[in-house]
């Protein structure tokens, strides 16, 4: 795993272009998913899951179909099933698939409102008491409990059928990683990471865990991707860890998975310190080579790669003012990772002297110097400007040499005339008149 870091570090956009390309060879289909009838039941026009991996529903009548992929890395015998966040026509379809699936956990990988924008619809209730009914498929879920915390909040659920018995199902909702980013160092990740796998809610012996963010494709990725890799590190080894092709494996479930040339830099230092922490490697990477940057010849990092308008704004009422003043009012502790830009994290202050993400050798090595990067990007500019200019300039010199090159021939035709036109006629008409002569 060190070695393929070593490798690709200061690579990390044509690596991750290069994993974008391959993954496009394999064509999949996906006819249920731009059915007519189901494009209302995707959030994103641009993501949507695959045939043979699509989770179909069973006990809703309207239709089979759910934004939902089921990825399997037999390996390491997991399971999980990534999805979109909720729309508010799809909730009931939601916790059908969770109880149809015989899913453990739920893991919510966003926030509600994001950058003042509706990420996921708030499919679940909210307060300890609340509930929510699905009137077709007879479940009601029911907020048991629920434990906030700094970087993610734990809620204990009931679902009970019209008939049988309830099951408990935890809602876990990590509340720090920015859309289209990624977390400010991976201990935090890590600490989130262990905590779904002791509650048991990975395991065999239940069903597969319902990952989803906004589109379940980007921190979705990353997070299934760490726990799979090093899941494998654990039983066979770090050496047998191939990061590269398991995300190529995966992407072979459901398209685009990992979004981002960062959130693809953070899974494998995710994977990387996660092994260290579990004493599966020794020592620590380079803290220089970490946090280096790409060379000053490399063109600055491009924006992530867009994601299509929402297909659900006429679908999508506004948000409830009761339900913005909800999220909104959750404390900064808990949610104090607002992105400035896209894929920028603010520095949120969080932290004590102690804490794990204070601690690491790893603690911000993503947040690379803003300041020497827009440096940097402007120097690329200026660079760029003045070979335009100097381009350019060459350009306008041939013209002008091709110009006068043409103007001076246009002067010897001119020349040509003028001498050797009268010469001419005179031979002609001495010509004509020798003939005549000896003819007579």
């Amino acid at each position: 795993m060190e070695e393929e870091f070593r490798e690709i570090n200061n690579l990390w956009r044509h690596h991750y272009t290069a994993i974008t390309i391959e993954s496009r060879k394999a064509e999949h289909q996906a006819v249920e998913a731009l059915r007519p009838e189901n494009k209302v039941y995707n959030r994103y026009r641009d993501v949507y899951p695959y045939d043979h991996s699509r989770v179909p529903l069973q006990s809703v009548s309207e239709t089979n179909y759910i934004n939902a992929s089921l990825v399997t890395v037999p390996q390491v015998n997991r399971k999980y099933i990534l999805t979109q966040g909720p729309l508010p026509n799809t909730v009931e379809h939601f916790w059908t698939m969770v109880w149809e699936q015989n899913s453990k956990a739920v893991i919510m990988l966003n926030r509600v409102i994001e950058k003042g924008t509706l990420k996921c619809h708030p499919y679940w209730p909210q307060d300890t008491g609340d509930t929510i009914e699905c009137p077709e498929s007879g479940l009601v879920v029911l907020n048991e409990s629920c434990v906030p915390g700094t970087h993610y909040n734990l809620t204990t659920l009931k679902l009970t059928p019209k008939e049988g018995e309830s099951r408990t199902v935890l809602h876990f909702q990590y509340t720090t990683w920015p859309d289209f980013g990624v977390p400010t160092s991976p201990d935090t990740f890590l600490e989130f990471l262990g905590a779904v796998r002791d509650s048991g809610s990975m395991n065999p012996d239940v069903g597969p865990a319902i990952i989803h963010c906004s589109a379940g494709i980007g921190r979705s990725g990353s997070f299934i991707l760490v726990d799979s890799c090093l899941l494998r590190a654990e039983n066979e080894g770090p050496d047998s860890v191939n990061i590269r092709q398991t995300l190529l494996d995966m992407r072979t479930f459901r398209m685009g998975l990992i979004q981002t040339e960062d959130q693809l830099k953070f899974s494998y230092l995710s994977i990387i310190e996660g092994a260290r922490q579990g004493g599966l490697i020794n020592g620590e990477l380079d803290l220089e080579l970490l946090s280096s940057s790409e060379s000053e010849d490399e063109a600055p990092p491009p924006l992530p790669p867009p994601r299509s308008e929402s297909l659900q704004e006429k679908y999508i009422p506004a948000v409830p003012a009761k339900v913005a003043e909800h999220f909104n009012s959750i404390p900064t502790a808990l949610v104090n990772t607002e992105v400035n830009g896209v894929g920028e994290p603010e520095e949120s202050g969080a932290g004590t002297p102690g804490d794990s993400a204070t601690d690491s050798p790893t603690k911000c090595i993503l947040n690379n110097n803003k300041l020497e990067e827009r440096k940097r990007e402007m120097e690329l500019r200026r660079r760029k400007k003045e070979d335009e200019k100097a381009v350019t300039e060459q350009r306008l010199r041939t013209m002008q040499a091709k110009m006068k090159e043409n103007e001076n021939w246009a002067g010897r035709k001119d020349h040509l005339k003028e001498t050797i036109g009268p010469f001419c006629v005179g031979l002609a008409m001495f010509l004509a008149g020798g003939y005549y002569y000896f003819r007579s």
